[in-house]
């Protein structure tokens, strides 16, 4: 499996998070290790284990991510990039032979 890192960007209700769950389906495989930091989890997968964000307890994205790179997952999904911190962990992670996805809100481009 390769490493690197996917984006998918788009406005609200474009299905960014349904394009990636859909891309996990794919690459699920008893023998990869999947998973997930989002906000809300919006569906259950199977076989993957997803973490929902809970920022009044101190569980950011950027924090959750930290927790997650000691796991060692071959994949991992953070439902939205919205700050710098989180942004350059997941870079730093797609770099060390992690596959990261992710998605980025936009509206429009130049």
């Amino acid at each position: 499996l390769p490493d690197g890192i996917l984006l998918v960007t788009g406005p609200t209700g474009s299905g960014k998070t349904t394009t990636l769950y859909a891309c996990l389906n794919v690459i699920n495989k008893p023998d990869r290790k999947i998973i997930t930091v989002e906000d809300p989890v919006e569906y259950l997968l199977s076989g993957i284990n997803q973490v929902q964000v809970k920022e009044d307890i101190g569980m950011t994205f950027a924090a959750a991510l930290r927790a997650i790179l000691r796991q060692a997952p071959n994949i991992i999904m953070i439902g939205e990039i919205r700050d710098l911190e989180t942004a350059s962990i997941a870079i730093n992670a797609s770099l060390t032979g992690h596959l990261v996805f992710s998605t980025l809100h936009t509206n429009d481009a130049p």
